[in-house]
């Protein structure tokens, strides 16, 4: 590949990594400035789900990048399995764990956050199928994307961990930087699993759980709780 072609191919993955990670950073003005759940949900299924996905079906499509660019590559039963146990109990663990110990630490507190559901059916749908794309969408765009955009600058996993982790936890900002602290911590588990799996479905359903367990309360969260 000539100079010219690897200049567009550089120029290709760094719009890309506009159009996919920017809308994420965008949304948290949502938690600041919208306070009607129903606009602040359409706001957060276009931003932040639907978008991401036209974008990557658009990659896709027209053959710009390919399926293992973004983490969708086949994994053994066992395998899922096993990673989606893994990753969902350490990530459960660290949510439900962490902040104890960043308490303490200087930060900044949240700017806002997700208005009330008053739809009993809407909370229901946002707490399954929302959650389960906000698991698939981020894991997408800061793993599976992530990983092949930094490693096309750096070869060293511990670089690609760090910087995936901080951009990950960044789109938290709105929730004050403890909450930023403790998604960057989770972000690493799933990137440390991502690297040794090459393959996200296992870590796109793990990412579902540990929100489900964090917001739904279903499932007792003092199941986790070991401080």
């Amino acid at each position: 590949m000539g100079r010219s072609g690897k200049g567009e191919k550089n120029g290709l993955y760094i719009l890309a990594a506009v159009l996919l990670a920017g809308p994420f950073y965008l949304n948290d003005f949502a938690n600041i400035y919208v306070k009607d759940w129903r606009w602040w949900l359409f706001l957060d299924y276009v931003g932040v789900k639907l978008f991401p996905f036209l974008v990557a079906f658009w990659l896709l499509y027209s053959k710009r990048m390919g399926a293992s660019d973004f983490g969708l590559t086949a994994q053994s039963l066992p395998s899922f399995l096993g990673v989606f146990l893994i990753v969902a109990l350490v990530g459960t663990a660290i949510d439900q764990n962490g902040y104890r110990f960043v308490a303490k630490l200087p930060g900044y507190k949240a700017f806002g956050g997700m208005p009330a559901i008053k739809s009993p059916a809407w909370n229901w749908v946002d707490l399954t199928f929302g959650l389960l794309m906000v698991g698939i969408a981020e894991e997408l765009v800061f793993r599976g994307f992530m990983a092949t955009f930094i490693s096309r600058y750096m070869a060293n996993s511990f670089g690609i961990v760090l910087i995936s982790s901080v951009a990950f936890g960044l789109i938290h900002w709105s929730l004050g930087l403890h909450a930023v602290l403790i998604a960057s911590t989770i972000g690493a588990v799933f990137m440390i699993a991502y690297l040794i799996t090459r393959s996200l479905p296992a870590i796109m359903f793990a990412h579902f759980a540990i929100n489900f367990i964090d917001f739904a309360g279903v499932i007792p969260k003092s199941m986790f709780k070991f401080v």
